[in-house]
């Protein structure tokens, strides 16, 4: 990403770039116990041992600052999906196990940093930058995802195996975002504990693919 397309000035040397990765580490422990809009740049300078000066000199504002955290944290995460997903799939994965592993990932990377992918998913609704790094995200997710599902298309009942399996994505997808969004309350995803979610979304992911 360059200088121009970012909201953040990306750093050139290394001193530089570990008081980035401090303001980063603090933004991220803040926007996890308070959220995005209630942390306040003076919470963020005092735990970063930062200044209000260095802080504006490297964002242009705290959705800058949020573009950054994503690109770190999308790079940490995504990597760890991909390598879940990477190299020669379990010996004897039917359909079946390889829609429950699906899930699992998703749900365990994905719902264990609430907070975090809240921010992104209700900033990317003003700020273009934070949506577009979203977006090359869930692509490159989105494709693992349908690899491994189509590993197994002899067993997939629907006339159209690609589009079930990017359709299966998407399902997942907007369950779970809903969920990140408003917790185990979310009506839209059932109202029901994280436990459940996860067993009846399997279950339907299942059924459809089957055909």
């Amino acid at each position: 990403m360059s200088p121009s397309s970012a909201g953040y000035r990306p750093p050139q040397q290394r001193r530089s770039q570990e008081s980035l990765e401090r303001i980063l580490d603090a933004a991220e422990s803040l926007i996890r116990e308070r959220g995005f809009d209630s942390m306040t740049i003076a919470e963020l300078v005092k735990l970063s041992g930062s200044s209000v000066g260095s802080l504006y000199a490297r964002f242009r504002n705290k959705r800058g600052l949020l573009q950054a955290v994503q690109v770190r944290y999308h790079s940490r995460v995504e990597s760890a999906i991909a390598a879940e997903f990477s190299g020669d799939r379990p010996r004897g994965e039917r359909l079946e196990d390889a829609v429950r592993r699906i899930v699992r990932v998703l749900c365990d990377y994905l719902l264990g940093e609430p907070e975090l992918f809240r921010a992104f998913i209700l900033q990317a609704v003003f700020d273009a930058r934070v949506r577009a790094q979203g977006e090359r995200a869930n692509s490159q997710r989105r494709d693992r995802v349908v690899e491994v599902i189509l590993a197994n298309r002899v067993e997939i009942g629907h006339p159209d195996p690609e589009l079930a399996a990017r359709w299966v994505y998407t399902m997942c997808m907007a369950i779970l975002r809903e969920r990140m969004i408003f917790g185990e309350g979310a009506e839209l995803s059932g109202a029901v504990s994280d436990a459940t979610m996860v067993a009846e979304l399997t279950r339907t992911a299942i059924s459809y693919l089957a055909g």
